[in-house]
């Protein structure tokens, strides 16, 4: 199970929650570095991925076959509410979102599949994953980091490691179907510091397949950090701009860096 994204998700909540004190009305309306999100829009979304949770009746219908066209619609659905009145329904939200991720920690609940349409189908238990991932993704690199605000989002070890869970869960279901061509040859995906570690990316039986494992004796090597490939797998840059290191057969990672694809 993976309830430590609870706790890590209930600090990243305190970030959002802290916005409330250190933004005025021209940095609520500031581009975020997500296309066509305002600063707002990103909170905006953020309070909806609570709202799933809590009170999905509360949310427009989905978009049949993109998890990002639904989330453009929640988007559209509030955000033409006052960014206080946001952070206050975010802050009213939290308790019990937290308290049902809980929930799905542990018994049956846990192994119940969740289908998030184009993005794929999961364990329940990997939701709190999924929202540490989107949370810090969202604060760190499209508010902060290439964003417009200064605001501090520690790249902590129980942030990073939940949302490489998340990543690596998604990164099969995710990528498009060439990734199966390209992992005929197995590539191995070595991510530093925390949340790090190696694995082994290949096809099996016609599936993209993630497995922990040693390297060394793959095709080729994607040499990077955690939080580097959280930008350069979400397509946030193109990975020929990250500090992304290939090693082995160069034409075999180039094609497999082109491919991967987590969101």
């Amino acid at each position: 199970m993976t309830a430590s994204a609870i706790p890590a998700l209930a600090a990243l909540a305190d970030t959002v929650l802290e916005l409330g004190n250190n933004l005025n009305h021209d940095d609520w309306n500031t581009p975020s570095a997500c296309p066509g999100w305002s600063v707002h829009d990103v909170v905006v979304h953020l309070t909806c991925t609570l709202r799933e949770i809590v009170d999905p009746a509360g949310l427009p219908g989905p978009v049949p076959g993109s998890v990002e066209r639904t989330n453009d619609a929640a988007v559209n659905a509030y955000r033409g509410r006052n960014p206080q009145d946001t952070l206050s329904d975010y802050r009213t939200l939290l308790h019990p979102a937290l308290t049902g991720l809980r929930d799905l920690q542990t018994g049956p609940a846990a192994a119940e599949t969740v289908d998030f349409d184009d993005a794929g189908k999961y364990p329940a238990h990997l939701i709190a994953d999924s929202l540490v991932f989107d949370h810090y993704c969202h604060l760190r690199h499209d508010l902060a980091g290439r964003g417009p605000l200064r605001i501090t989002v520690p790249a902590d070890p129980p942030t990073l490691t939940a949302s490489r869970i998340w990543m690596l869960a998604g990164l099969p279901q995710m990528s498009p179907p060439r990734l199966t061509q390209v992992l005929a040859d197995p590539v191995g995906l070595d991510l530093a510091g925390p949340g790090g570690g190696s694995w082994i990316l290949r096809t099996v039986a016609g599936q993209v397949t993630v497995q922990p494992g040693p390297t060394e004796d793959t095709a080729a090597r994607l040499i990077s950090t955690v939080d580097d490939f959280m930008l350069w797998s979400t397509h946030r840059i193109d990975w020929r701009d990250a500090a992304l290191t290939q090693e082995g057969d160069r034409e075999i990672a180039r094609q497999a860096a082109d491919a991967v694809h987590v969101f």
